[in-house]
């Protein structure tokens, strides 16, 4: 099926909604459609004013990137122009401290409230929390704790340094009864939240010091993915079209990059890959022969990797410090050019069959080094990243090994099956694809002391990346797309739905956010 013909269906499926008139800014449209075409031409007109581009953090990317990124103007993936204009809406809307609507503020009020004094913490394990990784990421419940204490219900919170929008997300739950009971406070009927206290004579009471509500939020960071990822945690989505689009978007990368995740059983019976375990090639410094460093190196039994080892071919001792790696060419056919990276090989292949509850290991026979080939020579025109990885403190761990664009961080096979899931999604699946890429990359470590465990078969065997590196470990493992999107995409489903209104993204400086008045945040 094409990309337009799939969107063709998607639309006579799941038409867009709300279905009838859509207030924005004070205007009007048909439908969220009809806005967003209006404000995506406001913004494209914007784009052509020098003076606008020279903003600083000014994002590197062509109008048109920018353009496919935005939901203007609740989002761009550049600074938004529109975020002084929301403000003056959600003053002009924002309730008083008595939470009664339409009443004025009292006559001489003064702002006040005495410091946060007291322990946060706030574990991980939440839906939304993990709905989408980041290396600088807070629990949104700890977030809620400091917005309940220091604002009203309709006060306007900023974050210049948003990352993937907890603060965003925070504001609204403070508007969810269950969010804030959930965090060990009261609510009231009229919405009055308390919390324990403890007088002079260590008595434990109950006293009010916020009121339940919606806070809005104003979001900013100089990173489009993280402002990408913001945005699509603090956007309103209908979970009942959010699951129908997805399970589109599954069938169809099943049925252009399944074949790629096959592999043969001992009977026969055709398997699904969940992952494939490969393994670095070095060379002997003694004898100058090859070696596998899965096959020399890694004590399956005992799930360790030796220290030192002997060379298969001289017996000399070995560590991985003393021996050199082999290297490879390898042919970017989108570039026309070679490149000299380090060689690596699959080792191990992990898959299940259906009406099977286990799975079962195998390593790759001729079938499977042959599909493998058979994937590095097939050509596809989809769009992928290709960028330069820009040097870093903490990049020659990838680059020094040559994989010096991005593209080089994923196997052929999976690189293939992210720019198909990528090509086809809409804008609030794509982010489905952003959270599993580390996973899906060649930066993915195994735990060896899993291998053939109990938890080894759709993941258990893994331990994720290394953080703040580009290190690629010396036994990588190949994730399955095709099982990260359905577990990303299950993962999101228990996190969309509860946001109610748009928060406003921006892309750029924490220096430059327009002309923003004074006292509004």
């Amino acid at each position: 099926m094409s990309q337009t013909t799939l969107f063709d269906e998607l639309q006579q499926e799941t038409p867009a909604k709300p279905f009838g008139p859509v207030t924005c800014l004070g205007q009007t449209f048909v439908n969220d459609d009809d806005r967003r075409k209006h404000f995506t031409e406001k913004l494209r007109a914007k784009l052509l004013d020098p003076e606008f581009r020279k903003i600083e953090g000014f994002p590197h990317g062509s109008d048109q990137d920018i353009l496919n990124l935005s939901d203007p103007p609740y989002y761009t993936a550049c600074p938004n122009p529109w975020i002084a204009d929301f403000i003056a809406e959600w003053e002009a809307q924002k309730p008083v401290l008595s939470g009664v609507e339409g009443a004025e503020q009292p006559e001489g009020y003064h702002y006040h409230r005495e410091p946060f004094a007291a322990d946060v913490s706030e574990g991980k394990n939440d839906p939304i929390y993990n709905a989408h990784s980041y290396h600088t990421k807070v629990p949104h419940k700890a977030i809620m704790r400091y917005i309940l204490h220091y604002t009203n219900p309709g006060d306007i919170v900023f974050d210049g340094f948003c990352g993937t929008g907890m603060t965003g997300v925070a504001a609204q739950m403070c508007g969810d009864r269950n969010a804030v009971i959930e965090l060990g406070y009261q609510v009231k009927p009229d919405g009055t939240i308390l919390q324990e206290e403890t007088d002079d004579d260590g008595k434990k009471t109950w006293g009010a010091f916020s009121k339940l509500g919606v806070r809005r939020a104003v979001l900013n960071d100089l990173s489009p993915a993280a402002t990408f990822i913001a945005y699509n945690y603090n956007t309103p989505v209908d979970v009942t079209d959010f699951e129908r689009e997805a399970k589109w978007i599954l069938q169809e990368v099943e049925q252009e990059c399944g074949w790629m995740y096959e592999t043969k059983h001992s009977d026969g019976r055709t398997g699904k890959i969940n992952y494939t375990i490969w393994s670095d090639m070095f060379v002997c410094p003694e004898c100058t022969g090859e070696l596998v460093f899965w096959d020399e190196a890694v004590d399956i039994d005992n799930g360790k990797i030796r220290d030192s080892f002997p060379c298969p071919h001289c017996s000399a001792d070995l560590t991985k410090r003393k021996m050199n790696r082999s290297w490879g060419i390898v042919f970017e056919d989108k570039l026309n050019e070679t490149v000299k990276q380090s060689k690596n090989v699959p080792v191990l292949i992990n898959y299940s069959i259906n009406g099977e509850r286990k799975s079962f290991n195998k390593c790759p026979d001729e079938g499977d080094l042959a599909l493998i080939a058979k994937i590095d020579q097939k050509a596809f025109e989809q769009w992928y990243p290709d960028d330069i990885i820009v040097a870093g403190d903490k990049t020659p761990e990838a680059t020094r090994q040559g994989f010096t664009r991005l593209n080089h961080l994923f196997t052929r096979r999976n690189l293939i099956a992210f720019s198909c899931a990528w090509n086809i999604s809409p804008r609030h699946h794509k982010w489905a694809v952003t959270g599993s890429l580390q996973r899906g990359s060649i930066q993915h470590q195994i735990a060896i002391s899993r291998i053939g465990g109990e938890k080894a078969g759709v993941g258990g065997a893994t331990v994720g990346h290394r953080r703040g590196t580009l290190y690629i470990p010396s036994n990588q493992v190949e994730m399955s797309v095709l099982l990260l999107l359905r577990e990303r995409f299950n993962q999101l489903k228990k996190s969309i739905g509860k946001i109610a209104k748009k928060s406003i993204v921006s892309t750029g400086s924490a220096t430059e956010l327009g002309k923003i008045a004074n006292n509004s945040l």
